[in-house]
């Protein structure tokens, strides 16, 4: 009897821990004896289905199961007691359990085999997956976006794997690269660089692949299959595992090869003088200064040559314009073929010349000019109208000298005074500009231009013309266009042409356009505002003054203490200042609108990349740059430009001006082509200022 009572109490012990190890299972669970009935349940499972426990127990599990999928179970759970094992049940099919309100949700169940005295019973443990279901659907769903993004995207897309080799790409990649997705697969992806940029983006995968960055962006070069280079924008993003550890990397790239070639044709459009292809005045000086700061680093070396060509003048007053850019071209072949290529050969503007030799000695500087001037002797050019001719030219040589405050712009001074002084000692020829009290004293008997312009800052000798522009179709003057002249010691007018280079070479422009908008706003304003109806004028800025802060607080100021109407003020930039810094150009356009002034681009057309940058400078007038106005009567290449900028200027709602109108036929094709509005000697000649306005509001002035 002890023996028996002793084993109804380990039955029940164990009864009791079975069902704690039941009521402590996360799953619910269900015990089904062999007849398909349950036996047992945990508190999870009444929550699972929504029954109570006596509500469950002797009943047939089927209860728990939508009529749909009875049969189905049924034939599992026979096929299960010929084979009782522990297994998950259904595999490979999609399980689903019914609650008491009716509902059903999917479910995955493990079974169990139980052997007790009264036959096999199974234990079920049952878990709903409606929320890891959801999950996966979601999941599927981003990989089917992401997979459709990434095949579909017009940008080269890949994927590499953690040892940056690649697993997928797009269609894109392989047209970008000219190779196929199994040409590529396995690759590692900096095999793609050119071989210039190599390096350089194996430090990119490197970083990457260590950790040390989670994304880059950079501009590179790819080598196409092809053989030539691509330009692209790669940006490429770790995509991490649970760790935190890099498990792939999405790779980016964008062909932007047009757009490269655009910048780097703007760029030497900016840098470079478009007649001759050399350097420009802006390029050549910032050379000079960063040869000037070597040189008072580690000491004197290099020498500067300025080179003006004699008697220039004379063949573009009596043979034109195109005939003197043909000697331009020429002249500037002949110096370069005579120049190495460690030089630096510049145009600084019309018939002057500068070449930078870096390792020269003055005797090494002496030679080289010598050598420049023989060559222009021998070189006969032709020209136009008079067969062939020779040139001579007048070359300044100064040397770098290593000093304290060594500026660039003091070396190309100095070369100018002693161009001057080849100048004065009979031309052809060269002169070395020597410091020291001699030299001083040499100098001291003649007044250089940089000095004459100082003098006349200092001494208010600047004085204003205007010129009238006309309405081509209505023939009144709508505008004028104030021009600068500076008074010499004798009170002559000099010509801008003269001075202006020389002016903004040492930085004296801000001065004198600050002056000239005072001037001329003031003059216009002391003849009353009368509305805008009446002519508009015109002022011309240096590129030096374009965006400058203070020259735009000089306009501001003048229109508050003017009243002047800022629609009737329209300021001025040539083309190649506005192409020489875009950036500032739409600045300052942008600035000058908010003002409420309008502004113009001089001497359109005079650079190769004119249509390009249209879209970037905000504008109300196109001025039309007079080397197509002169001869258009006559050359076809003329007319076709000039129709090609008025029918871009008529589709923004723009104005255009024909400068150097020289006589009334074409003034008629002008009309004809659609140009609004004319400018020139044979429309109006330049007058004083205050004599002109005097006549313009005094009685309407009109086209002959």
């Amino acid at each position: 009897l002890r023996r028996l009572m002793r084993g109804d109490r380990l039955l029940w012990r164990s009864e009791r821990k079975f069902r704690a190890l039941l009521e402590a299972a996360p799953d619910a669970m269900v015990i089904v004896d062999g007849h398909g009935h349950i036996a047992l349940v945990n508190e999870q499972a009444e929550r699972l289905f929504g029954y109570r426990r006596k509500e469950l127990v002797g009943q047939g599990i089927s209860e728990l199961i939508p009529k749909r999928l009875r049969s189905q179970h049924r034939h599992h759970f026979k096929t299960y007691g010929r084979d009782a094992a522990a297994r998950p049940m259904g595999g490979g099919l999609e399980l689903y359990g019914l609650r008491k309100d009716g509902s059903e949700f999917p479910v995955e169940i493990s079974l169990s085999p139980i052997e007790t005295d009264e036959g096999l019973m199974v234990s079920s443990a049952i878990r709903d997956i409606t929320a890891r279901k959801r999950e996966l659907t979601e999941l599927r769903t981003a990989e089917e976006l992401f997979r459709g993004a990434f095949d579909g995207s017009p940008i080269g897309m890949a994927l590499a794997d953690g040892e940056g080799r690649v697993v997928r790409v797009n269609s894109a990649l392989c047209d970008l690269t000219g190779r196929s997705a199994n040409d590529l697969a396995g690759e590692r992806f900096d095999t793609l660089a050119h071989v210039a940029d190599a390096d350089q983006d194996r430090q990119i995968v490197g970083a990457l692949l260590s950790g040390e960055r989670d994304r880059y962006k950079v501009e590179t070069r790819f080598q196409h299959a092809s053989g030539t280079p691509i330009w692209v924008a790669l940006q490429a993003t770790t995509i991490t595992d649970e760790g935190g550890a890099p498990r792939r990397f999405l790779i980016q790239v964008q062909d932007i090869t047009h757009r490269r070639h655009y910048e780097e044709n703007l760029h030497y459009l900016a840098t470079h003088d478009p007649l001759t292809g050399l350097h420009n005045r802006a390029s050549f000086a910032n050379q000079i200064d960063a040869h000037a700061d070597v040189v008072r680093r580690y000491g004197s070396d290099g020498a500067l040559l300025l080179l003006d060509l004699d008697h220039f003048k004379y063949i573009n007053d009596t043979l034109g314009h195109a005939a003197g850019d043909q000697v331009i071209a020429r002249v500037a072949t002949v110096l370069r073929a005579r120049l190495r290529d460690t030089d630096v050969l510049a145009r600084l503007g019309g018939d002057e010349f500068a070449a930078l030799l870096p390792r020269a000695t003055a005797q090494t500087a002496k030679h080289v000019a010598n050598d420049l001037l023989d060559a222009l002797r021998a070189e006969w050019i032709a020209i136009p109208g008079t067969g062939q001719r020779t040139m001579t030219a007048s070359i300044g040589v100064a040397m770098f000298e290593a000093a304290d405050d060594l500026r660039g712009e003091d070396v190309l001074v100095s070369a100018d005074l002693a161009m001057y002084d080849a100048k004065e000692a009979g031309r052809n020829q060269l002169a070395l500009h020597v410091r020291g009290d001699h030299a001083q004293a040499r100098m001291s008997g003649r007044i250089t231009w940089a000095e004459r312009i100082r003098v006349a800052i200092e001494e208010d000798r600047f004085t204003h013309v205007a010129q009238p522009i006309f309405d081509l179709t209505t023939g009144a003057v709508t505008q004028f266009e104030v021009l600068l002249r500076m008074l010499d010691e004798h009170g002559d007018l000099i010509a801008p042409g003269a001075f202006l280079s020389t002016a903004e070479r040492l930085g004296m422009m801000h001065q004198i356009d600050a002056m000239t908008v005072a001037r001329s706003m003031r003059a216009v304003a002391a003849h009353g505002d009368g509305g805008a109806g009446r002519p508009r004028v015109e002022i011309n800025l240096s590129g030096a003054s374009m965006g400058d802060p203070e020259m735009l607080r000089t306009i501001e100021r003048e229109l508050s203490e003017t009243g002047l109407d800022p629609s009737r003020v329209i300021f001025e930039i040539t083309e190649t200042a506005a192409i020489a810094n875009i950036g500032r150009a739409r600045e300052f356009s942008d600035q000058l609108a908010k003002l409420g002034c309008r502004f113009a681009l001089d001497d359109f057309g005079a650079g190769f990349g004119s249509f390009y940058y249209l879209k970037h400078v905000r504008f109300d007038i196109l001025k039309i740059d007079g080397e197509f106005v002169r001869d258009c009567c006559s050359t076809l290449t003329d007319r076709l430009v000039i129709q090609s900028v008025v029918d871009i200027a008529r589709g923004l709602g723009k104005e255009t001006i024909a400068e150097h109108v020289g006589d009334a036929a074409t003034v008629a094709l002008l009309r004809e082509l659609g140009v609004t509005h004319g400018q020139g000697f044979h429309l109006g000649e330049p007058q004083p200022l205050a004599g002109f306005l005097a006549e313009l509001y005094g009685r309407p002035a009109a086209l002959a």
